[in-house]
């Protein structure tokens, strides 16, 4: 017969000997790596919801990282507006206190420091996070401002810059006679005139008004007139351009209908260009109480009616045969470019000499008028030289930086004195200082991101926002203008310059300035920090999630390791045992 030796391998002991190892094998595993398996199949019935749990870690991890980046150009933005806000406060401080003497370019020492403070605000302009422009809005791969030197002195082929924009202003506003696009005359040996030289005209000086304490002396104040000279067709439009009380122009446009009642924005056509004239004042009133503030002055008239004629501004005094006392005043009031207003006030005297600001009394009404006639001249000649300089400057500064830029329209046979007018400059004729994204919307829009699954922040900032443009404003008009050391004015205007900027560097209430952009930089830094601890305790949860699902106790591992162990010990020696076994021992 034959005998079998023992088979370990097809023995119930050998096979459980091998299941005691591949079980000693998966908890080595699992102490090893703390995972219950190293395959999905392995982990058991929770693994579903660990996989879901995972892909939200995931999407927090990404919203993490997003916020991080966010942070920093924010970080970086805040400290470029920092930098801003600190050459503001700076200037400012220079403008209210500063020295006016002038060097031999014709500048004051704080003049020079603005030309230096100007290229580093553009430097500060074109600041980068990362590969991002952080002030071009939308177009963050664009430099958003053009060079200093680009902006300032323009680039000799056509394309003007700030100071040549700054002349052509002050000898459109100056007038061929220096003394600011106005007249001054006397129809008769007893009365003195002041008047527009041009109407309409956005030019010069705006007479507003004359007061007058001056015994028996008549004032008549006679504001610019549009005459019809027929009556207009339906559909004519009439288009009134106003001088703003901040230096901007406000336009009212207005339609000739045959409707009745005429409708908003227009009125009715009359019978005859009278009846006609009554309704167009009438709906002009209207509309200009909605959309013109108080002092609006009228600049400019377009029609497509024929004929139509516009009589300029004027105001006169009229001595009659009285003679002032002593200590009587007259005065008229100018508004400038700006939005500012200047007041020239003589005062009648008997004093020999005249002291300044003031006009001798006569022997007689004729010889009363010439003195008042002289002083007027020269006072108003002063005021030109001096305020309106430096207004015109302002203006013309802010009309260089808007969009599109605005110059003096010298089409023939108009010259810069004589002009009544500006167009629109051109990317060919004049520089461009902004070329990031000019749109209309919301600069914080211009960047936008969803930091949580219902949560977005928004962050753009745009390089010709008010705050900045203003701030932008400034400075270029401080570094670009220059006065001629010898001119006996020069101090003055630079005076009335520096008192008009420390004003418009002032923060005024419902004007944007530059800490309203770091405030809103700052909400969006809040609404990230407070989605961050939202997704934290989320992160928590999820985690928890996972680790239930998939990881292992070591201590409990290491339990059921050392048990196997000694079940393997005890299974390996049982087989020892066995293995000695021979026919001789069985029997």
């Amino acid at each position: 017969m034959a005998i079998n030796g023992i088979s370990f391998g097809n023995t119930i002991l050998g096979g459980s000997i091998q299941s005691l190892k591949v079980q000693m094998a998966d908890l080595q595993s699992q102490l090893t790596s703390g995972k219950k398996s190293t395959t999905y199949s392995g982990m058991g019935a929770n693994e579903g919801f660990a996989i879901a749990a995972r892909a939200q870690l995931s999407n927090i991890a990404a919203y993490t990282d997003t916020m991080t980046k966010i942070n920093t150009n924010i970080q970086v933005a805040n400290t470029a507006l920092q930098a801003l806000a600190d050459i503001g406060s700076q200037l400012q401080t220079a403008a209210n206190s500063g020295s006016q003497a002038l060097n031999s370019a014709g500048q004051t020492a704080g003049q020079q420091t603005a030309v230096a403070e100007f290229s580093s605000m553009v430097g500060i302009l074109n600041t980068q996070a990362g590969d991002r422009y952080i002030f071009s809005g939308s177009t963050i791969y664009t430099q958003p401002v053009a060079s200093s030197d680009l902006i300032l002195n323009g680039n000799g082929a056509g394309q003007a810059g700030l100071k040549q924009v700054i002349s052509e202003r002050n000898q459109a506003d100056l007038g061929t006679g220096g003394f600011g696009r106005v007249t001054i005359s006397s129809p008769t040996t007893t009365s003195v005139s002041v008047a527009e030289d041009a109407s309409p005209s956005v030019y010069g000086l705006k007479l507003s008004k004359v007061t007058s304490t001056l015994t028996g002396a008549t004032v008549t104040n006679t504001p610019a007139t549009v005459n019809l000279a027929s009556i207009p067709n339906d559909g004519d439009t009439f288009n009134f351009t106003f001088l703003q009380a901040d230096g901007t122009s406000a336009t009212v446009q207005l339609t000739a209908t045959t409707t009745v009642p005429a409708p908003a924005g227009s009125f009715e056509i009359g019978a005859t260009a009278a009846a006609s004239a009554t309704n167009l004042n009438a709906a002009l009133t209207d509309a200009e109480a909605t959309t013109s503030p108080y002092g609006a002055q009228l600049t400019g008239v377009s029609s497509s009616v024929a004929g139509v004629t516009v009589t300029p501004a004027q105001a006169s005094i009229d001595l009659g045969a009285a003679t002032p006392a002593a200590g009587d005043t007259v005065s008229f009031t100018f508004n400038l470019p700006d939005g500012s207003s200047e007041t020239v006030q003589l005062t009648a005297s008997s004093e020999v000499p005249t002291p300044g600001g003031c006009f001798a009394i006569g022997t007689t009404p004729d010889e009363t008028t010439a003195n008042l006639n002289g002083a007027l001249t020269k006072s108003i000649g002063t005021l030109a030289k001096t305020s309106l300089v430096a207004a015109s400057a302002i203006r013309a500064t802010h009309d260089f930086f808007d969009s599109p830029p605005q110059r003096v329209d010298v089409t023939p046979p108009a010259t810069l004195a004589t002009a009544t007018g500006a167009v629109n400059g051109t990317a060919a004729n004049t520089v461009q200082w902004y070329t990031g994204d000019a749109g209309t919307g919301s600069a914080r829009a211009t960047s936008s991101v969803r930091v949580d699954p219902s949560v977005t922040v928004q962050y753009g900032i745009r390089a010709n926002e008010d705050a900045i443009r203003s701030l932008m404003e400034s400075v270029a008009v401080l570094a670009a203008v220059t006065t001629s050391p010898t001119d006996p004015n020069g101090a003055n205007q630079i005076s009335a310059l520096n008192a008009r900027i420390a004003q418009n560097l002032t923060v005024t209430p419902g004007k944007q300035n530059i800490q309203d952009i770091q405030s809103d930089l700052a909400n969006a830094q809040t609404v990230m920090k407070d989605a961050t601890a939202r997704q934290k305790l989320t992160q928590a949860t999820m985690q928890n999630i996972v680790d239930q699902a998939e990881t292992v106790s070591t201590d409990q591992v290491a339990s059921q390791l050392l048990a196997l162990q000694t079940s393997l010990q005890a299974s390996y020696q049982t087989t020892a045992m066995l293995s000695q076994l021979s026919l001789v021992k069985f029997l």
